[in-house]
């Protein structure tokens, strides 16, 4: 005998919320459409086992919440566990009530439903709780073909990767050839390549050409502009555009179109 999450009861719910959602990534938003519309079943909530949440009930001693289900309610405990330990038990609703604080769920592929369907139906049942605003999920990184494993030591170990390189060359690597709508793969050659032809080669010798400029032709220091021709508003209105472009595009957790 155990308890089940009734999520069959949330798919007309979690349809009409989904419709709204136009600014998910369109893999999560399809997926987890499909995922609904094909019917949901009730799931079990709680295991006969020695270790994990007790159910807090009469008679029940021996049971175990589950951990997918115990495990997203993390988000908001330890919402609460912060506002305690703040000394203002109360603040953890600023993140949770109203509709002034946006949740973004950054995840993988194999965790979408536990965080577009699941967990959703768990604030739905309760009801007054903030849904999530966007799950950017990633698909997968694999390492020069292979899957990622730590237990077979396939991986970047961060310590081994800062004690030979500098941290920015590895994020810009990682972000501008994230997963967001499909597989991707990680290579040291390409690692290599992208720091030398883009980083190097293209910002960097910008970023040298105009320092070297101004240090020899105007003594180290940026001059005051003289009046502004037509051409040269328009490099700044363009300048001006990619910035609000840009923000817009992370905003959106587009991460790799805003780098481009």
């Amino acid at each position: 005998e155990h308890f089940f999450f009734r999520l069959s009861a949330f798919r007309d719910k979690l349809l009409a919320w989904m419709k709204g959602q136009t600014h998910w990534r369109p893999n999560v938003l399809n997926f987890t459409m499909r995922y609904v519309e094909e019917g949901l079943k009730d799931r079990a909530i709680t295991r006969d086992i020695g270790w994990g949440v007790p159910v807090p009930l009469d008679g029940f001693e021996g049971k175990r919440l589950y951990v997918w289900f115990e495990a997203v309610i993390g988000y908001l405990s330890a919402t609460k566990e912060w506002a305690k330990s703040s000394g203002d038990e109360g603040k953890w609703r600023s993140f949770w009530q109203g509709n002034e604080a946006k949740s973004y769920y950054f995840i993988g592929k194999d965790n979408i439903i536990f965080h577009t369907v699941i967990w959703p139906a768990m604030l739905m049942g309760y009801d007054s709780l903030n849904l999530p605003y966007d799950v950017p999920a990633n698909e997968f990184l694999t390492i020069e073909g292979k899957k990622l494993s730590t237990s077979r030591h396939w991986a970047v170990w961060l310590p081994d990767y800062l004690s030979r390189y500098d941290p920015d060359p590895l994020r810009y690597l990682l972000s501008i050839s994230m997963p967001e709508t499909g597989d991707t793969d990680f290579s040291w050659r390409e690692f290599v390549r992208r720091n030398n032809d883009e980083l190097v080669a293209t910002y960097g010798n910008l970023v040298h050409r105009v320092l070297t400029f101004v240090y020899r032709s105007f003594d180290g220091c940026v001059p005051m502009p003289g009046e502004l021709d037509d051409y040269s508003w328009g490099i700044i209105d363009d300048a001006k555009e990619a910035l609000i472009t840009m923000d817009m595009l992370l905003s959106q957790c587009h991460f790799r179109e805003a780098l481009r």
